[in-house]
This record gives C-alpha cells, sequence and structure tokens, in this order.
C-alpha cells in the first residue's frame, strides 16, 4: 500500500478511542455522568458555565442532582474527545473508500463497520444520561467502546501489514482469542460491578462483612438486568445483599482470568510461539491489576485507585491483543485447484 495516510488516521483514531474510554471510566468513577443532564450539550449549551448565579439557578431546576462546574467539565470533556474521534473515523471511511480500489485486500468493510459502532456508540452516550445512569446502558456504552477500540487496533493492525506489502490474512489462535474473551467479560463486570457502586460492598478478602457476619447474597436482583427506568442510579439503587453478589462474582471472574492466562502462556511460551519476555509483561500487568484491585477493598475504593485498576484493565485488553497477533498464523485457501495466501 502506497498511501501510509489510512494507517495514519487509524492509529490516530486508535489512540483517541482509548483516551475515550479512559475518559469515560474517569467520568464514572467521580460521579460525572449526570455533570451535564442533558445531552449533547450541558444546560443547554456546549460548555459548562461557571457562572455562580447561573449554578444556583440550576441547582434549583435539578434538584435530584449535584450541579458542580467540575463535574459538567469532566462529562464535556469527556464529549469533545468522542466527537473528534468521531469525526477521524468518518475521515478514515472516506479515505478507505477512495483507497480500496488501489488496494487489494484493503479493509474497507472494516473502516464503515468501525464508523457504524461509533454512530451507535454515540446514541448509547445520550442514553447513559438521559436515562440517568441506568446500569445496562451504561454497562453497553462501556462494551461498546471497548469494542470499538479493538476493532481500531485490528484495523491498524492490517493496515500495517499492508504498508509493510503483506496482504495476507491471519488467523488467531482460538485459546487465546477465549483468553482474550474472558478478559473483556471480566472487564464488562467490573464495569456492572462499577455502574451498580458495588465496590465497596465487600470490605473483607473472602468476606462481604466485617467480622465474619453472614451476609444473603442477592444473586437475582444483582444480574436482573433489565431495572426500572426511570429513577436517578447515581449512588446505586440496590441492597447490599445485591451489590455483594456482584462484588463476589467479579472476584471469582478475576481468580478464572488469572489461572486461564497463566496457563495459556506457559504453554504459548513452551511451544515457542510467543517470547518469554513479552509473557512476562503480560504477567506484570496482572499481578499490578491484582495488586491494585486488593488496594480498592483495603482504602474503600478511592477514586484514585478505582481509575488506576480501570486503566489497567483497558492495557490489559490491548495487551491481550497483541498477544494474539503476535502469536497468530498465516491460513491458505484453495483457489482453482491451486494454494495461495489469502
Amino acid at each position: 500500500m502506497a498511501n501510509n495516510l489510512p494507517l495514519k488516521l487509524a492509529t490516530l483514531a486508535f489512540f483517541l478511542a482509548c483516551e475515550v474510554v479512559l475518559m469515560g471510566g474517569f467520568t464514572r468513577i467521580t460521579d460525572s455522568g449526570l455533570g451535564c443532564p442533558d445531552w449533547p450539550g450541558c444546560f443547554g449549551s456546549m460548555v459548562m458555565t461557571t457562572d455562580t448565579e447561573t449554578i444556583t439557578h440550576l441547582q434549583e431546576r435539578y434538584p435530584e442532582i449535584h450541579v458542580a462546574v467540575h463535574k459538567g467539565w469532566i462529562e464535556m470533556i469527556h464529549r469533545y474527545i468522542a466527537g473528534g474521534l468521531g469525526l477521524l473515523i468518518l475521515a478514515l471511511a472516506f479515505v478507505g473508500y477512495r483507497e480500496k480500489e488501489k488496494t487489494a485486500n484493503y479493509p474497507y468493510l472494516l473502516s464503515l463497520v468501525v464508523l457504524g459502532l461509533v454512530i451507535v456508540q454515540g446514541a448509547f452516550g445520550a442514553f447513559t444520561v438521559t436515562l440517568k445512569l441506568l446500569p445496562n446502558i451504561v454497562t453497553l456504552h462501556l462494551m461498546g467502546g471497548l469494542i470499538i477500540v479493538s476493532t481500531l487496533m485490528y484495523l491498524r493492525h492490517r493496515l500495517k501489514r499492508l504498508a509493510l506489502g503483506d496482504s495476507s490474512l491471519v488467523r488467531m489462535r482460538t485459546p487465546v482469542m477465549i483468553g482474550v474473551g474472558l478478559l473483556f467479560a471480566q472487564i464488562i463486570l467490573g464495569g456492572w460491578v462499577s455502574t451498580n457502586y458495588a465496590g465497596w460492598a465487600c470490605p473483607g478478602i473472602l468476606s462481604c462483612a466485617p467480622g465474619g457476619a453472614e451476609v444473603n447474597y442477592d444473586f437475582q436482583s444483582g444480574f436482573h438486568l433489565f431495572p426500572e427506568v426511570g429513577p436517578n442510579y447515581e449512588g446505586g439503587q440496590l441492597e447490599h445483599g445485591a451489590r455483594a453478589a456482584i462484588q463476589m462474582v467479579h472476584r471469582a471472574g478475576a481468580l478464572v482470568v488469572t489461572v486461564y492466562w497463566l496457563g495459556l502462556l506457559w504453554s504459548l511460551v513452551k511451544q515457542g510461539v510467543l517470547a518469554s519476555r513479552k509473557a512476562m509483561h503480560f504477567v506484570g500487568l496482572l499481578a499490578a491489576q491484582i495488586g491494585f484491585g486488593y488496594a480498592n477493598v483495603v482504602y474503600a475504593v478511592p477514586d484514585s485507585l478505582a481509575f488506576i485498576h480501570h486503566a489497567l484493565g483497558v492495557l490489559m485488553l490491548l495487551y491481550a491483543w497483541s498477544i494474539a497477533y503476535a502469536t497468530a498464523v498465516e491460513y491458505e485457501e484453495v483457489s482453482y485447484g491451486s494454494v495461495k495466501h489469502a
């Protein structure tokens, strides 16, 4: 591929998408999701007001939320970055349309998929606000962000290979893809913990009550995927038993992910398809994530530790994808009786 513009756009879009996901987590963790209760503006304007009298008037008009300048700005900055990402992906699709006739196996349809995902993601961004942080919508919004980041990473991988003159396709190894799927599900489960304010529900490592007191875990309420529309979900609406159930399932998921990935990395290194240094990098990220998860339990989920935990989860997902690409194999297809690279 002679034109490197698609690769440059995809690289920029990928990093910007990562920033959107991280900023979205920061918005959620700082309780800024309703910093602007309307969409796409903020109290009818595209910038958050700093006028004291106006803030007082808005607080009287919106008594169900805490009107704060810093929360409004956090939410709007998140929207500004997301808007910039949308424009960048639109440009990527346009450039791809012009490039697809010139370059064999150019992933134009993938560019359109990303554009469609961004449009849907924007709609969920609006629903997140207008439905007052409804947990299933907030979680789906996080899922959409991670899917966009993952798809852009794959698109960038394809374009990078084309830039190097390699138009062949690759197949990811099934065990690695299972590992990526488990990690993805665990991050989504973490989002469910966060949006239901269940992070503080279990102050002990093995128990959800101090002194070993009995807890009535309510899994049915904790994982009711269609909560009532209407209430303000900032601060959460679930009882302690439901939040504790969510938290314990998240911890069980962490154990499953840890065991699976340690076994997977050992197997890949033993087979000689993955460098031991790359495997150890992932193990380091995994250890750090477990450590910060423990710290969040001990210190009752302060914003700083919660954000680091969120950021490490995203970084682990990206590194898991990089392992998937590093261990991928080219596959061949049969055409007209001869075998050739796809």
